[in-house]
């Protein structure tokens, strides 16, 4: 059975004489014939032929409101998935060349419906569709619903007077690259009330100085946001550009953008700049850049201003009423830049999953040795180009409490694809002399190297990791900083890059032989309310409480218990001064303000009893210990509290002869305030 498809409609909207082919070309691509190229950007009847191609065969569904006509993303996506399915190409490019038009030229059909009615149609009784469509609007399928979609094409408010309301509307571009087409450079916000409104006129102010379309901007644009449809294009010279007063303006008309009454519609005007801008009209802004004014501005850069000056806008009320707006300037500056790619920036800086200080045991006991150790992880944003890392230089320094070191194979990850290893300049050493500085050079990592590259405008953390390998007798802790030196980055083209900022990790403890400590959840704070019945003033008794997750590494740990007030690990009532910090309104303060600090915790469950002063932990037992800091605050008022661990001392034999406060200052080991 032949597809016959009726349209009754009142009004439709034939945009720049093209004629809206939604319906006749259902039945399948051979009644139509591609014969250009089509892309993101393609305008005409090619592409509302192949959209309605591509959305009969269930490649591509028109989101409500947007008219066919114009090439954008959803329409790419949908010919990347027939090109796929078709054979043609896998993956699929969504670029509609040689290869896809002659698919499409030689037949590809789909079944037309026969004695069924198409989904989304109302249908008569031999199944031919039939679409009434609302008068003002050009209606067009809607797969898989029993509608059809509706663009407003006309008024529907005859015979009403409205209002126009023109503000400006947000505009995300701040920077335009020489090359760049389509760039929006300001958005006027149209309000309609009373009426729907016909806006069919714009005049656009380019400033005082010819240079800004004999230079930079050779086409302007006007663009509907919502459905991304160009409205009227005009190039820049000097018969389309006339003077007004000391400015320069050009004209738009022929369009019939409808606003509907009661709602709002943003109108973006964008234009196309010139492959190639002259550094004079870059550069800072020199005497020809005129009455630009660019205080402050340095480098390839300099601001070209478009505006909308008032009753500028003009349009078409119900009541045949011509309406004007706005009723004050809106205008937006542009910072014009040279090609993007050698506008390129990489910014480095500390990625916040950097390890934090801390101490960690050695995974190999007998040699002493912790291969690849996390010691920093850092992020390259990519401003202004696609960029990719070339070389990589990452300083170490080290220093051994005990004993010597070795750091050995350094490595390079991008998330877990690791990117490129190298070698150290550091050695091993004995006695604890220990190079105290050196690094790794990560080069000529090739361009294309898996988790090398950074995309524009993103951000890509990466880790550096280190072999630490000690004596054979693993008697040393060896203490790691990394920092991230000169690098190489390259931008799409293979050009050095500028590369602002570094990223410095923090000191990673390796414990060779003794004691690894290490938080376990979150501290808390909590609050015990003292106060006498009759009495006049408030007294709260604050109490923090860590779980500490202690490790023995390489022989047995031995931890005092407060009754030692010499040798604490957490602190006594007399020492915890010492050991644990007082905060009061997120500053630390003397502990005495608080009448000081009083430390609990007791031997858990596990260890082995040195004497009623001191507990071991045998040699790689893991113990978590609970540990509590109260003190006491009289009419605390405003005030708030916090405590951080600061300190823990340990030893071999009972007595502490080593102190851990890698967590000192730290916030991961630190209450919330109360």
């Amino acid at each position: 059975m032949r597809l016959i498809i009726k349209i009754d409609m009142k009004k439709v909207l034939i945009a720049s004489g093209i004629a809206v082919l939604a319906f006749t070309m259902i039945a399948g691509a051979q009644g139509y014939a591609f014969s250009n190229n089509l892309t993101v950007g393609s305008t005409g009847p090619d592409v509302v032929a192949l959209q309605t191609w591509l959305v009969a065969n269930n490649y591509l569904t028109m989101p409500s409101g947007v008219a066919m006509g114009y090439f954008g993303s959803l329409t790419k996506t949908g010919v990347a998935r027939y090109q796929v399915a078709a054979g043609i190409v896998n993956p699929g490019t969504g670029f509609v060349g040689p290869l896809t038009r002659a698919k499409l030229n030689a037949g590809s059909t789909v079944a037309t419906g026969g004695t069924t009615c198409p989904t989304g149609f109302t249908c008569t009784a031999n199944n031919a569709p039939v679409i009434q469509c609302p008068a003002g609007y050009t209606c067009t399928a809607n797969q898989g619903t029993t509608a059809p979609i509706t663009t407003q094409t006309g008024i529907t408010t005859p015979g009403v007077q409205g209002i126009m309301s023109v503000s400006a509307g947000p505009v995300s571009t701040s920077v335009a690259y020489a090359g760049q087409t389509k760039v929006p450079v300001l958005v006027a916000r149209i309000q309609a009330q009373y009426s729907d409104l016909s806006v069919q006129a714009v005049t656009v102010d380019l400033g005082s100085n010819t240079a800004i379309y004999n230079y930079v901007y050779n086409t302007i644009h006007l663009i509907d946001s919502s459905t991304g449809q160009v409205l009227a294009s005009q190039p820049l010279n000097s018969s389309t550009v006339v003077q007004s007063g000391t400015d320069y303006v050009v004209g738009l008309a022929g369009f019939n953008f409808i606003v509907p009454k009661g709602g709002f519609k943003d109108l973006v005007v964008a234009g196309d700049l010139n492959s190639t801008i002259l550094p004079n009209y870059l550069n800072g802004c020199t005497s020809n850049c005129a009455t630009e004014t660019l205080a402050g501005l340095t480098g390839n850069q300099s601001l070209w201003t478009m505006a909308i000056q008032g009753n500028s806008i003009r349009s078409v009320d119900g009541a045949g009423v011509n309406e004007y707006g706005p009723s004050t300037v809106i205008s937006q500056a542009v910072v014009i830049q040279q090609n993007q790619s050698l506008s390129a920036t990489a910014n480095v800086s500390l990625n916040t999953s950097s390890p934090l200080p801390g101490s960690v045991g050695v995974t190999n006991v007998s040699s002493g040795s912790f291969p690849g150790l996390p010691v920093l992880v850092f992020d390259v944003n990519a401003q202004g180009d696609a960029l990719h890392l070339h070389n990589v230089t990452v300083n170490f320094s080290t220093a051994a409490s005990t004993g010597g070191a070795t750091l050995g194979a350094a490595y390079l990850y991008s998330g877990s694809t690791i990117v490129m290893s190298a070698g150290t300049t550091c050695g091993g050493a004995t006695n604890g002399n220990v190079a105290t500085a050196c690094n790794a050079v990560f080069t000529n990592i090739p361009d294309g190297t898996p988790g090398a590259q950074i995309a524009i405008n993103q951000s890509v953390p990466f880790t550096v990791k280190v072999d630490v390998t000690g004596p054979a007798n693993a008697s040393f802790a060896e203490n790691v900083t990394a920092v991230t030196g000169a690098m190489t980055i390259y931008n799409s083209v293979d050009s050095n890059v500028p590369v602002n900022g570094t990223a410095t990790g923090n000191i990673q403890t390796v414990q060779g032989e003794g004691a690894v400590f290490s938080i376990s959840g979150t501290p808390t704070i909590t609050t015990t309310n003292l106060t006498a019945g009759n009495a006049t003033l408030t007294t709260l008794k604050y109490t923090a409480t860590f779980n500490v997750a202690v490790q023995a590494i390489g022989e047995s740990v031995s931890l005092a218990l407060p009754s030692d007030a010499a040798n604490a690990a957490f602190g006594s009532p007399t020492t915890a001064n010492a050991i644990a910090q007082v905060y009061e309104d997120g500053t630390a303060v003397d502990n005495s303000t608080v009448g000081g600090l009083v430390a609990s915790y007791s031997q858990p469950t596990g260890a082995t009893s040195l004497s009623s002063n001191a507990f071991a932990l045998g040699i790689n037992q893991s113990l978590t210990i609970p540990v509590t800091y109260s003190f006491i605050v009289t009419n605390p008022g405003a005030h708030t509290y916090a405590v951080q661990l600061q300190g823990i001392k340990w030893g071999t034999n009972g007595t502490a002869t080593t102190t851990a406060n890698f967590m000192a200052g730290q916030t991961t080991w630190r209450t919330t305030s109360m």
